[in-house]
C-alpha cells in the first residue's frame, strides 16, 4: 500500500484528480488553479471558466457573471480567494448567479451562499421552525430562501425584529 503522507502536492492532486483531464498541459492547469487557491490567489477570469466548465458544459457568459459577483465580493473582501476556486470547481451557483448573495454576520465576518436551488418560504419557515423552534408565525423570510441538501441551506429570515442567517446547519444573527 501506497504511503501518501511521502507525495508532493502535484501526486497528491494527480491521485485525486488526474482522471478529469484529457492532456498534461489542462492537468498542470488545473493544479495551478487550485495551488493559486490553497495559497489565496484569485482565480482570473479565464482560470475560473476553465475549472467551471470541467466536466459540466455551463454557458461562459453565466460563469463570467458568477465571476463578477465573486471577485467584487472578493475586493471588498466579503470572500476569501479559495471561495473563488471552490465556486467553479464543487459547481456552486454556476447557473443562477442571482444567488450569490452576502450577509455579514459578525464583526467583518460574511457568509456567501452557495446553494442554487430555490425553496418556498412555506418550507424554508417549516425547516427554521423544525430546526431552531421559532414561531412559525412570526418569522419573515427575506429574499429568496435557498437549499441543496439538509445540512445546506442559505435562509436570511427576521423574527422578532431580529436579523437572522440560517446557513450550512448553522444560525447567525444577522448585523445591519
Amino acid at each position: 500500500m501506497e504511503d501518501k503522507t511521502q507525495l508532493n502536492d502535484f501526486e497528491k492532486f494527480i491521485k485525486e484528480r488526474g482522471f478529469e483531464f484529457e492532456t498534461e498541459e489542462k492537468l498542470k492547469a488545473g493544479y495551478d488553479r487550485q495551488f493559486k487557491a490553497s495559497h489565496e490567489i484569485p482565480l482570473t477570469l479565464e482560470e475560473f471558466i476553465a475549472e467551471g466548465i470541467s466536466r459540466c458544459n455551463y454557458n461562459s457568459e453565466v460563469l463570467e457573471e458568477v465571476y463578477v459577483k465573486l471577485i467584487n465580493f472578493y475586493n471588498t473582501k466579503k470572500l476569501k480567494a479559495r471561495y473563488i476556486y471552490q465556486f467553479a470547481r464543487f459547481k456552486w451557483c454556476l447557473s443562477d448567479p442571482e444567488a450569490i448573495i452576502a450577509y455579514e454576520t459578525s464583526q467583518s465576518v460574511w457568509n456567501v451562499n452557495n446553494c442554487s436551488t430555490e425553496i418556498t418560504d412555506t418550507i424554508a419557515i417549516m425547516q427554521i421552525n423544525g430546526e431552531w423552534g421559532f414561531e412559525a408565525s412570526r418569522i419573515n423570510i427575506i429574499g429568496k430562501p435557498y437549499y441543496d441538501a439538509s445540512d445546506w441551506q442559505y435562509i436570511r429570515f427576521d423574527c422578532a425584529s431580529m436579523g437572522w442567517l440560517y446557513t450550512d446547519g448553522q444560525l447567525f444573527q444577522v448585523i445591519e
